[in-house]
């Protein structure tokens, strides 16, 4: 494929990522604050073992009232399980994006960034609650599954839920919003990739003789 369009485009949004990643690592305490509330007001909705949730600069804290056994100065002991998740883990797809939407720059760009600044929160939000769940379920032990009496499918639901957030919609979904965002350029570039494919008309003659 002749390096035109893709080959702007790459450079552009490699540049983008570089000015970008910087700016987006300083504001993320800011960031993370909607999707870290949405993830704890439903966790504190759904299970009755949650007792609140705090943010502290990039940190998602979960205090739970699931009891765990941990290691004491005189012992083991019992103490609630507070897992942490850090927002950054989830949330560079919000650079990703609007490092595309630059080097495509599509319509009301910026506008279109706001939107899907806002449409990330969401994957964001769940891939928070699954760490947790994960946490939490998962990695909290014989005293932790003894508190909570889950079957043990449960485990199997969960870390498929964690695995889709980490590896499918933490980097997929914000390639899927610049798609839906700027079709014009993705038909171009499908349109350079048909026309680069071809074969050129002086080459199709000397194969004919």
């Amino acid at each position: 494929m002749r390096a035109t369009l893709i080959g702007r485009f790459l450079l552009f949004a490699v540049l983008g990522l570089i000015v970008l990643l910087p700016l987006w690592y300083w504001a993320a305490p800011w960031l993370a604050a909607l999707p870290i509330w949405v993830a704890g007001t439903v966790m504190k909705a759904i299970f009755p073992w949650v007792d609140s949730f705090e943010h502290q600069g990039v940190k998602a804290i979960l205090v739970t009232l699931v009891q765990v056994r941990m290691k004491g100065p005189q012992g083991d002991v019992f103490g609630e399980l507070v897992p942490e998740v850090s927002y950054p883990t989830y949330g560079y797809g919000l650079v990703l994006l609007w490092a595309m939407l630059i080097a495509s720059h599509p319509r009301r760009w910026w506008l279109k960034g706001l939107i899907g600044t806002l449409l990330l929160v969401p994957a964001q939000a769940w891939c928070i609650c699954f760490q947790w769940l994960r946490d939490v379920v998962v990695l909290s032990g014989p005293s932790g599954a003894a508190y909570l009496k889950y079957p043990s499918w449960a485990n199997e639901v969960v870390v498929y839920g964690y695995q889709f957030g980490f590896l499918m919609l933490t980097p997929v979904a914000p390639i899927l919003l610049w798609l839906m965002f700027d079709k014009r350029f993705v038909a171009a570039l499908w349109l350079e990739a048909a026309l680069a494919d071809k074969p050129e008309p002086a080459r199709e003659k000397a194969r004919m003789h």
